[in-house]
């Protein structure tokens, strides 16, 4: 049963597990799809507003037609997206990761997530992020150029940090996790803001790991 976080005639917002997968594509042939789950889930047709990559988990939108699906869109990147991510090392206990992403058809974009340490561990940091910009695989691309690699991250990450925390924590998904969305209702236009939890798996670990002080 997939959790929905908001819901009303026009649209919902669900907490999309990790390994999931918004909707069929080549390559990912063989993990949920949460566009047939939903429709099944709810009985009625859905539409994938914005995407989540496989490993990533928490808010994501759909809409129940597809003028809403466009004026979603459009309000979602106006709105705010809030991410939490396990990283390795210490970033700064805030700033601006400003770096030019190049995109599929190999020309380079604009690209600028802000960061904020929420935790500090022996080895790890717990940050939030909030992207400014929405580019492909921003966040870990971002962090993997500072050589903050998240957790769990097989595309961007370090091979020896994924195993350590297979093997210590058997721990096997990637951390990151999308805990709070807002936008403006694309009829009413009140301000609408959903927040998800982190969830038992990812709680479980935090407190498996050993916090310092940090005063850097």
């Amino acid at each position: 049963m997939i959790e929905v976080l908001y819901s009303d005639e026009h649209f919902c917002v669900i907490n999309k597990p990790s390994g999931s997968v918004v909707h069929r594509t080549r390559g990912a042939e063989g993990f949920p799809v949460i566009l047939q789950l939903l429709r099944d889930q709810l009985g009625r047709k859905v539409f994938p507003v914005h995407r989540l990559d496989r490993g990533t988990s928490g808010c994501l939108v759909f809409a129940f037609d597809s003028i809403t699906t466009s004026h979603l869109q459009i309000a979602l990147k106006e709105g705010q997206k809030k991410y939490l991510a396990l990283c390795f090392g210490h970033p700064p206990v805030d700033g601006v990761y400003d770096r030019e992403l190049t995109a599929e058809n190999k020309v380079k974009k604009e690209a600028v997530t802000k960061f904020k340490r929420l935790k500090t561990y022996e080895r790890y940091s717990l940050l939030e992020l909030d992207l400014i910009t929405g580019r492909k695989h921003q966040i870990r691309r971002h962090l993997s150029f500072e050589g903050h690699h998240i957790v769990g991250d097989v595309n961007y990450g370090k091979g020896w940090l994924n195993r350590r925390f297979r093997e210590d924590y058997s721990f096997n998904r990637l951390f990151l996790h999308c805990c709070l969305i807002t936008f403006a209702h694309p009829e009413t236009g009140e301000q609408i803001c959903v927040e998800c939890g982190l969830g038992a798996e990812l709680e479980s670990l935090l407190k498996k790991l050993i916090p310092v002080d940090a005063p850097f």
